[in-house]
């Protein structure tokens, strides 16, 4: 009888892991006239003049919402990768202007402008580094101590217009929207979730969804904000 249990046992989980997992792929959108994108006034250093810019703060297009977070909430928890986050500071922008990370996960920064920046690091307001960062010198490797659902604001004293988030997450299920809109979470077993998009200028919007065999494998979401 023992025996005859832990085979069972033993093909369960069999089955388990070979169970097909979920899908939610969606669109999130900006309901309404998006405000123009102001031009950046850049001319404080000869370096960032040469390239202009507009606002990277709120990009819309049409009717499609850029660089919101769309993660689940409170779904499976997973360690920080090895591989840490990599933000570039190139034509006096960082780039991403968003990103995510899972708590724990270091952070990589580089300057592939010629002209010198800081990097400044806060969380709630509180500041958790701040950093020269000369052209030519070598990245920085930050480890920022942060948890779930915490939001890294990364910007740069010399050029103020400069900024970056970070949204911290607790798990691999995350996504940052494209400039379509889009986003993608693979890989999720079956049952109901919560999701939710984080925007760092619009705030948060979340939506219910449940994830079944086969066809219903894949579920389709969409969260939108409207113009205030």
């Amino acid at each position: 009888m023992l025996r005859t249990s832990l085979i069972l046992v033993a093909l369960t989980a069999f089955a388990h892991a070979d169970a097909p997992k979920g899908t939610i792929k969606g669109t999130v959108i900006y309901e309404g006239e998006a405000p123009d994108a102001p031009k950046v006034k850049r001319d404080s250093d000869p370096v960032c003049a040469k390239t202009a810019k507009t606002s990277d703060e709120l990009i819309v297009t049409h009717g499609k919402l850029k660089d919101a977070v769309v993660r689940i909430v409170d779904g499976p928890k997973g360690p920080p990768p090895a591989e840490p986050v990599v933000l570039d500071q190139k034509e006096c922008t960082y780039l991403p202007h968003v990103s995510g990370m899972i708590a724990g996960q270091k952070l990589k920064v580089r300057n592939s402008d010629g002209t010198f920046h800081n990097v400044r690091g806060t969380v709630g307001g509180k500041s958790i580094w701040n950093k020269p960062h000369a052209a030519g010198s070598p990245d920085l490797d930050l480890a920022p101590e942060t948890k779930a659902g915490d939001v890294v604001e990364v910007q740069c004293d010399v050029h103020p217009w400069m900024h970056a988030y970070i949204a911290v997450q607790d798990g691999p299920f995350f996504a940052v929207t494209k400039e379509d809109g889009t986003f993608e979470l693979t890989g999720l077993e079956q049952g109901k979730y919560t999701i939710e998009s984080w925007h760092p200028k619009l705030g948060k919007r979340t939506m219910k969804v449940e994830i079944g065999r086969g066809a219903r494998g894949t579920v389709n979401a969409r969260l939108s904000y409207k113009a205030e």
